[in-house]
């Protein structure tokens, strides 16, 4: 038994095919195309080992059995091909019925391959001494099978003509495989034919099965342009090097000089190789270099920025321009929504992705906050890029941790010239992700200092004006207390001279007016004198917001929606106030009664002056025809509690909302003043002594919600 070159590639091809196709296919089990290069490879395998043991039969029935065993083989691999290509290309349902009409053929040739319709007999053929003579049906099988690949690769060619970027580099590695591949199988055929060309090219299947194996599993793929130009290099250097050896012996004779440059040069050659690899490589990579110098000197500079929204329109500014990408869009971690929201976005084509996020618990971000590193988007599981609810899907997604938290992260996309992402690209994010991740957390603690140093300044302006309200209230109640005791004794008087003298009043008519209207007045003084004491007073526990000496516990809410209602319909001087309550199974509260009262309260009175304000806008007709709504609710969950008052009023105007919550800003007209300090004290008292939550829901000349949000007695107080 002989072992030739011919039955090594035929080995060779098997051991590779085999390989890899079991290597692909436990890499993803369940995705159709590692499944179909999986096939095609078991084909491929059982063509390779045939041929094998065909090239090194001993007898001429032992060589025509392996040569149909192979040719069984060969039948399939087009159609497994056809089948792997379509379901690449995202083509399969477009091609069923062609596929169909492929299998159908390769299982008709296949019942025809063990019979001398296909492969007639063995006979000696240049130096082989069983090659295979075809049969009738083998010319027609030739003939589909030369259609089949032709069509897939122009298939491939189309596909690739409108690719771009990671997708288009991909495809020109398996376009270049594909005329690599079966070019070289095509080498087998001629003979069958008795066309004196021997399969010098059968080796080159395994170059196919490689490089298409490599693009399945891996989507990093160095730019083809580079990967050509380092082979042709390494390929130019030393056929250099060891063709002057050979020279140099043709013409001397002398094995001492020839062996002795072979070995010098052979030293020289990996130097060679390396200086004129770096050579070629700076000029084919000139723009991809600046720009990664321009990028580094960006990320040195993103520190000094201090304002979070700045810094992340410099970033996609930056990132966008300078590697001409067709967008860039940052995402922030938002800590009180807990989500991950927009904050700035680059777009070659201006789409937008307003109000898009990302809740914390989506498995978008668990998938990333698992793979802290940069990554393609092909890498991420199918059922996640399923719930991917962008227009545009990236092509990257680099991350920025802060130890174990992640702040951001940046979806990148194609890039406009066509290029690839290469391995220096993924390396320069990497820094980039931890300088943005330093310049986040640098914004974030100014935002978060600066914020806490209002609330320092608007605490200290409400302990003053705490301090003041007390003061006032004080010399007004001693003003008070004159009035109450002028309009007491006066009455006293009034009332002790009509029953001392009711026959002088009796008989002067208009002095008994008089009087009447007297007691009248101070009756009126006293009633008034009461009203703005309560008033002092509801201003007085209004300003103590830090007041938590009154404990949470269960209470009925309609006890401080009475006690609101009767405090706001003495201040604004009407008989009834036009409240709805609406509650969801027991009317029943865990809180801190007193502090909920002054929420409540503050938020019903500027509902009942936003309605008051929209009465004044309209005219005479929709003044008749409008009627203010107000309504108080109350739902019960299984950890919280949520109290939403909604009114028909005025509203709120958009630039007004991210203002709604800051001390001293007011949107009351000159119908009402207002301090800007009750919605402020509002959003204190809620989240920080009762460890609440609290929101609203606006649209201006509509309405608006106000959601309060509390544990219940079971959730964490």
């Amino acid at each position: 038994m002989k072992i030739t070159f011919w039955a090594l590639s035929g080995l060779v091809n098997g051991l590779t095919s085999t390989l890899l196709g079991l290597l692909v296919y436990f890499k993803n089990r369940k995705n159709p195309l590692n499944i179909t290069y999986a096939l095609a490879c078991l084909s491929v395998s059982v063509w390779s080992y045939a041929y094998f043991l065909w090239q090194i039969s001993l007898f001429k029935a032992q060589a025509l059995f392996w040569c149909r065993v192979l040719m069984a083989g060969a039948i399939f691999i087009p159609a497994f091909y056809f089948h792997h290509i379509f379901i690449l290309l995202n083509q399969i349902n477009q091609k069923k019925r062609i596929l169909f009409l492929v299998y159908l053929s390769c299982l008709f040739f296949l019942l025809a391959d063990f019979s001398p319709f296909f492969v007639k007999d063995v006979r000696e053929k240049l130096w082989f001494k069983y090659w295979p003579d075809a049969g009738i049906l083998y010319y027609p099988f030739l003939i589909i099978w030369c259609g089949i690949v032709i069509y897939g690769i122009n298939v491939i060619y189309q596909a690739l003509k409108n690719a771009r970027g990671e997708e288009n580099n991909k495809l020109r590695y398996i376009f270049i495989a594909t005329l690599l591949g079966w070019g070289g199988g095509a080498t087998n055929y001629p003979l069958w034919l008795d066309i004196p060309i021997p399969p010098v090219g059968n080796i080159l299947v395994s170059v196919y099965i490689i490089i298409v194996a490599y693009a399945i599993v891996k989507y990093r793929l160095m730019d083809i342009k580079i990967a050509f130009t380092r082979a042709g290099i390494f390929l130019g250097v030393y056929l250099f090097i060891l063709s002057i050896p050979f020279i140099v012996l043709n013409y001397t004779n002398s094995g001492l000089l020839a062996t002795s440059m072979a070995v010098g040069l052979a030293t020289l050659g990996p130097i060679i190789y390396r200086y004129l690899q770096k050579k070629a490589e700076t000029v084919l990579l000139s723009q991809q270099r600046h720009y990664q110098r321009i990028l580094l000197q960006a990320a040195l500079g993103m520190v000094t920025q201090h304002n979070l929204n700045k810094l992340a329109k410099l970033i996609v500014y930056v990132l966008r321009k300078t590697m001409k990408l067709s967008y860039v869009a940052l995402f922030i971690k938002n800590k009180e929504n807990q989500n991950y929201r927009l904050e700035a976005i680059q777009s070659q084509s201006g789409f937008s992705l307003k109000n898009i996020s990302f809740k914390e618990d989506d498995p978008f971000i668990y998938y990333i906050k698992k793979n802290p590193q940069p990554f393609f988007f092909n890498e991420v599981p199918t059922y996640i890029k399923k719930l991917f609810n962008l227009p545009v899907e990236p092509v990257i997604i680099v991350s920025a941790f802060a130890g174990n938290d992640m702040l951001g992260f940046v979806l990148l996309g194609e890039k406009i010239n066509n290029q690839i992402y290469t391995q220096e690209d993924i390396d320069l994010f990497k820094i980039l992700s931890r300088q943005a991740a330093l310049a986040i957390q640098n914004c974030i603690f100014f935002e978060e200092s600066k914020q806490t140093q209002q609330k320092i300044f608007a605490a200290e302006k409400l302990a003053s004006i705490g301090g003041m309200a007390e003061g006032l209230a004080h010399q007004i109640k001693n003003r008070l207390n004159q009035f109450s005791l002028g309009s007491g004794e006066l009455k006293f008087k009034i009332d002790d001279f009509v029953s001392k003298n009711s026959q002088l009043i009796s008989a002067n008519p208009e002095l008994d007016t008089t009087f009447k209207y007297l007691k009248e007045i101070s009756l009126s003084m006293m009633d008034n004198v009461k009203k703005t004491d309560n008033i002092i007073r509801g201003i007085l526990n209004f300003a103590k917001v830090e007041n938590k000496e009154n404990s949470f516990a269960f209470f009925p809410l309609k006890d401080i929606i009475d006690l609101s209602i009767n405090l706001l319909i003495t201040k604004h001087e009407i008989a009834t106030f036009p409240l709805s309550i609406k509650v969801d199974g027991k009317d029943i509260i865990y809180g801190i009664k007193s502090q909920l009262n002054e929420v409540i309260y503050n938020l019903l009175d500027n509902a009942y002056e936003a309605t008051q304000e929209k009465k004044m806008r309209f005219n005479e007709d929709e003044h008749e025809s409008y009627v203010p709504f107000i309504e108080i609710s109350l739902t019960h969950t299984d950890n919280s509690q949520i109290i939403k008052i909604s009114d028909n009023g005025i509203g709120i105007k958009d630039e007004d909302k991210p203002k709604i919550f800051a001390p001293f800003f007011t949107t009351k007209s000159s119908y009402k003043s207002g301090s800007g300090i009750g919605i402020y004290v509002v959003k204190r008292i809620v989240e920080e002594n009762l460890k609440g939550k609290i929101w609203f829901v606006s649209t201006y000349m509509k309405g608006t919600d106000f959601f309060i949000e509390l544990p219940s007695k079971k959730g964490e107080l």
